[in-house]
């Protein structure tokens, strides 16, 4: 279960949801992130026959099993009746990726104040509203936005913030650091540089430092590597969470040598690992 500021969620959200009960013509969901009506558990949806899909259904169950976690299109709401009216067939495999991801972040978010409520001996609702309901809203409810960030740079994002006690953050940025991993994608190269003038040596040095400015602020995910193998080889090593941001990084490195090479009268080449 993920907290929500909200009793339900809203129409044309994306929603996972657990099925509760199956029935000929309906599918009973719950909905877990939202507090529903002050007698209900949880909010409770429904998805009728129609919206399960776009084929002839024979046997409901063929599509859905009890206990099964799915991703959901909201079509109504009724708050005053907590009434919510699910689709599953309006959901695509992009929407389904995009939201199961979200889900995760969010349940690793919740996974962390539940471990801080734990330590400093509050409830899940305190822990809530003291630091994770300011933090989602600093960074509008982008869970692995403000995970990354909070594993990064935690410290300074917190610091940006009023009336969160700093025992608080401190035990939380703790739990964050020994809990929080970050998957990345490393790219390696040598490059090969020559110069045959007397100052060759401090030319290499200036191309190389004028290259690595490429990212200004490096940090543990992001950041761009460059030492001496032997002459003429330099190691290169970039790192990022995106592949594609990775290969930016290196080819905007690699333009600002090639440039600096062929102004001096050198030769250059990369080679990729």
């Amino acid at each position: 279960m993920v907290k929500s500021r909200t009793k339900f969620p809203q129409e044309g959200d994306f929603v996972v949801g657990k099925v509760a009960d199956i029935q000929n013509q309906y599918v009973y969901v719950d909905l877990e992130d939202y507090k529903g009506l002050p007698y209900e558990k949880c909010a409770r949806g429904m998805i009728h026959v129609s919206e399960i899909s776009s084929r002839w259904i024979k046997n409901i169950r063929n599509f859905v099993r009890i206990g099964q976690r799915i991703v959901l299109r909201v079509v109504r709401v009724d708050e005053s009746k907590g009434h919510v009216d699910l689709s599953l067939r309006r959901v695509n495999s992009a929407q389904k990726k995009v939201r199961i991801k979200e889900w995760k972040y969010a349940t690793k978010f919740e996974m962390l104040l539940t471990f801080l409520a734990e330590e400093k001996n509050i409830s899940l609702d305190e822990a809530y509203e003291m630091i994770g309901f300011p933090v989602l809203e600093l960074f509008k409810d982008n869970y692995q936005e403000t995970i990354e960030t909070l594993k990064e740079s935690g410290k300074e994002t917190l610091e940006s913030l009023n009336n969160i006690p700093e025992d608080i953050q401190e035990e939380f940025l703790k739990i964050v650091d020994e809990n929080v991993e970050i998957s990345t994608v490393t790219i390696k190269g040598k490059i090969k540089l020559i110069f045959t003038a007397d100052n060759g040596i401090d030319l290499i040095k200036d191309i190389l430092l004028e290259a690595k400015k490429v990212i200004e602020n490096p940090r543990a995910t992001r950041k761009l590597h460059i030492s001496y193998i032997a002459a003429p080889f330099y190691r290169i090593e970039v790192i990022s969470k995106d592949y594609l941001d990775a290969e930016n990084i290196l080819s905007d490195a690699l333009e600002i040598v090639e440039e600096k090479v062929n102004q001096n009268n050198g030769t250059y080449e990369f080679i990729r690992d």
